[in-house]
């Protein structure tokens, strides 16, 4: 068994693993600022309502508009909550080269979300609660070592970014023209191109990317 890794605050060690770090993710042809804002908007079926959360400044606001109850909740929230929470981690740590690192590096370690503000996705603060959240993000860490162990391998954007056009302007303007830049410097001063192309195969819709 790993050594126990907890996190909570965003400020702390660990704390990008939080729900309120400053890591935009797409997702549903959108980019969301943080992953709060996601998991809070997803509670909703009325599209006015998910883009008012998803537009708000900042992760907190998200949170308290999320958890109004004067909005209507799906009526299967308590069957998909863990699904959508699953979504916005995986994407979260695709798509951001660093976080991916940062999340490899923690190897076999336990995670932890320790407070006792929450008995679902965290500990409950003495350890009774059900630590959702860091058990998905340790389901997130097993895909990633899945595809590579390599901390430091940039997957190519197609894996992070499986249901996006590469012509796709609005992404290739923001979210996506970060992610290219990073992966450019990368790939550009791999020593051995040829084995990364084996590993990677290009995808129909990505033919002729390598050669850009």
């Amino acid at each position: 068994m790993g050594n126990i890794l907890n996190f909570y605050k965003v400020k702390d060690k660990y704390g990008n693993f939080s729900n309120f770090a400053n890591f935009p993710v797409f997702i549903e042809d959108k980019v969301w600022p943080t992953t709060e804002h996601y998991f809070q908007a997803s509670k909703f079926l009325d599209p006015d309502l998910k883009e008012k959360i998803r537009m708000l400044n900042s992760p907190m606001k998200a949170a308290k508009e999320g958890r109004k109850k004067t909005y209507p909740i799906r009526q299967d929230w308590e069957l998909v909550k863990d699904k959508k929470m699953y979504d916005a981690l995986n994407a979260k740590f695709l798509q951001h080269p660093e976080l991916r690192t940062e999340l490899i590096k923690t190897k076999d370690a336990i995670l932890i979300e320790h407070t006792k503000n929450d008995s679902y996705w965290a500990d409950g603060g003495d350890g009774s609660g059900l630590n959702k959240l860091g058990k998905l993000l340790m389901r997130v860490r097993d895909g990633l070592n899945c595809i590579s162990e390599n901390p430091d391998l940039i997957l190519p954007p197609w894996i992070p970014f499986r249901d996006i056009n590469e012509n796709d302007m609005f992404w290739r303007m923001g979210l996506g023209e970060d992610y290219l830049y990073v992966w450019s410097r990368y790939y550009l001063a791999l020593e051995n191109k040829e084995n990364y192309q084996k590993l990677f195969p290009e995808p129909k819709d990505w033919e002729g990317f390598y050669d850009n």
